[in-house]
């Protein structure tokens, strides 16, 4: 029963993501991992260079990707748009089978298809009926998300994907605010009884690629270093961890760790 990294981002997360899918894989097998999923931003890009170098080194390579969502105002209404922006989010999902693997892909090439290159956004409207296959991970994006209420977004999600294709993602980077929104997410996860799961969001395969982490994100917020501020990373914390080291962080929480199983 040990800890599986179920939500990790490649370079192929264009400017949101500092390791090569086969860095990630090599660090995974370091650390004994039998498994791990890659995640990157709206696409499915690195998949299958992270599958081939998984398959080399013997592990069980999962797929999905971080969706961009929007709720709110959709900005096709001219007359309403200034007065309520639509308010960008991510919805991680999982791939779980064939079908979904195609779910995801038409998804994706829905979104991509309907905006400008390196825009567009899906609605959890656009998702219901197409999400066979996939298993959403709801997490501290969804706070950003909604005007009713993190549990009101839950709710929808729960509606799109169905009870036992959700759960609610909790990380650690050792940050003040982190832990106020997971208590958020834990008491949104329970009273919608939804299982609970630990990630750690990984950007990166290990510690040291995090300058280079930084320097992406100043791309691609179009800023400096020294002006970038709260926008770069808080620190290093989303490095490739050990299943050890994961078990430490979320001791008090051991069905979260479970989950990823």
């Amino acid at each position: 029963d040990m800890y599986v990294e179920l939500h990790a981002a490649s370079a192929f997360s264009f400017l949101d993501g500092a390791s090569l899918p086969e860095a990630l894989i090599e660090q995974a097998h370091t650390l004994g991992y039998d498994a791990i999923a890659l995640l990157d931003r709206d696409g499915v890009y690195g998949a299958p260079r992270f599958y081939q170098a998984a398959k080399k080194a013997g592990l069980r390579a999962l797929v999905g990707a971080e969706l961009t969502m929007q709720t709110g105002t959709p900005a096709r209404d001219v007359r309403t748009a200034p007065l309520h922006p639509p308010l960008i989010w991510r919805l991680p999902v999982l791939v779980e089978s064939a079908s979904g693997y195609r779910s995801l892909c038409r998804l994706i090439t829905r979104m991509k298809m309907a905006a400008a290159k390196g825009q567009g956004a899906l609605t959890l409207h656009d998702l219901d009926g197409h999400v066979e296959g996939l298993v959403a991970i709801a997490g501290r994006p969804m706070l950003a998300a909604d005007r009713h209420g993190v549990a009101g977004l839950l709710d929808q999600i729960v509606g799109v994907f169905g009870r036992t294709q959700v759960y609610v993602e909790v990380q650690r980077h050792l940050t003040r605010d982190e832990e106020a929104d997971n208590r958020i997410l834990m008491s949104a996860a329970a009273a919608y009884r939804v299982p609970v799961m630990a990630t750690n969001g990984v950007r990166f395969a290990t510690p040291d690629a995090r300058p280079l982490y930084d320097v992406l994100t100043c791309i691609r917020h179009g800023t400096t270093l020294e002006h970038a501020g709260r926008r770069l990373a808080a620190n290093a914390e989303r490095y490739l961890k050990s299943p050890k080291q994961m078990q430490a962080l979320f001791s008090d929480l051991p069905e979260a760790l479970a989950n990823t199983r």
